[in-house]
């Protein structure tokens, strides 16, 4: 019995019908002087480059992939993978389809048979709207390396609803390229621009700046191991996460001192230092003034004044600004 193929598979399908299927993924580690023989591929890899540089053939022509690349490999594309001597190469991989037409284990991925290009295999097609690059430079997105974790880390671990999260992954992934190739320009200081593990750390330092966290507490709810949350954060942010904390937790102090009555021993509280004299230190350190100091300048402000200091403080980290309440009249 033969079935017709379904309309997904037609090359016209629009971009809201794309239901993508990852089909492998994984980290590679390629060492020097390596070279692998041509191999058909059937369905589409995206690599995207750790470290180290290698060259891909892709179409009869070879394109050299550095640290930071991203590359596409379509499918029904005769490819080769060879290193240079000095330098391996460590790229990460997501192999996929459009639509889903079997998992590794019941359709190949890739031969090595020169009859290849006439087995029955049938990749779908990308929709025609879809522009994607074969190879981008995307070190300046703190989002790829951290969508790319989150696909891996879900089709290995295959928790409870893995399958939807890296279709969103991949999803959010082609979002971003199809962007890119028709020249989208995001908005500069956009928080949407911090990855998702990022804006959730970001969110439960905001709504638990007085308890002492740990910096293995705020990895843990953005669901990354510390080393790595380290880089990832910085590389959004601009700062490390410990010091964003303190930063965070000297504006809940500084909006605590805006008000005539509170004391520095309220403000070091309210902004989780158990120690009066620790909070003073830490706010010179970085205010270059004391607590007390600071109070008294603000409190003889006027209004609009105060205002302008609350939107540069507003400025000193990148990331979400947190409102310094004004003092009541």
């Amino acid at each position: 019995m033969t079935h017709a193929m379904p309309a997904l598979m037609k090359k016209d399908w629009p971009l809201h019908r794309i239901a993508p299927f990852v089909r492998w993924t994984g980290e590679v580690r390629v060492p020097t002087g390596y070279f692998r023989k041509r191999r058909y591929i059937f369905d589409q890899i995206f690599v995207y480059v750790l470290s180290g540089w290698g060259e891909f053939q892709i179409r009869n022509k070879w394109i050299r992939a550095s640290a930071g690349d991203l590359m596409l490999i379509p499918a029904g594309t005769p490819t080769m993978l060879r290193i240079g001597d000095r330098e391996s190469m460590w790229f990460r991989f997501i192999r996929f389809d459009y639509d889903w037409a079997g998992d590794y284990e019941t359709r190949p991925m890739d031969s090595l048979t020169p009859k290849a290009r006439r087995y029955p295999w049938r990749t779908p097609a990308p929709p025609k709207e879809l522009r994607l690059p074969l190879k981008i430079h995307v070190a300046d997105d703190p989002r790829i390396p951290v969508l790319f974790d989150r696909v891996i880390q879900e089709a290995e671990t295959k928790a409870p609803g893995y399958e939807l999260m890296v279709r969103a992954g991949l999803m959010e992934l082609l979002a971003i390229l199809h962007r890119r190739s028709r020249g989208w320009k995001e908005r500069v200081g956009s928080q949407h621009l911090h990855p998702e593990p990022v804006r959730r750390a970001l969110a439960f330092m905001e709504a638990n700046a007085a308890k002492p966290l740990t910096l293995a507490e705020i990895a843990r709810e953005a669901h990354l191991s510390k080393q790595h949350f380290c880089r990832v954060f910085h590389r959004a942010v601009g700062v490390s996460p410990l010091r964003f904390l303190v930063r965070l937790r000297l504006r809940v102090a500084k909006g605590v001192l805006w008000h005539e009555a509170a004391t520095v021993k309220e403000a070091a509280l309210a902004a989780g230092f158990e120690d009066q004299h620790h909070f003073t230190r830490v706010f010179h350190r970085l205010e270059g003034i004391t607590p007390t100091d600071f109070r008294r300048a603000v409190l003889s402000m006027d209004g609009a004044a105060q205002i302008r200091l609350a939107q540069a403080d507003s400025l000193q980290v990148r990331g979400p600004f947190f409102t310094i309440p004004p003092r009541s009249s």
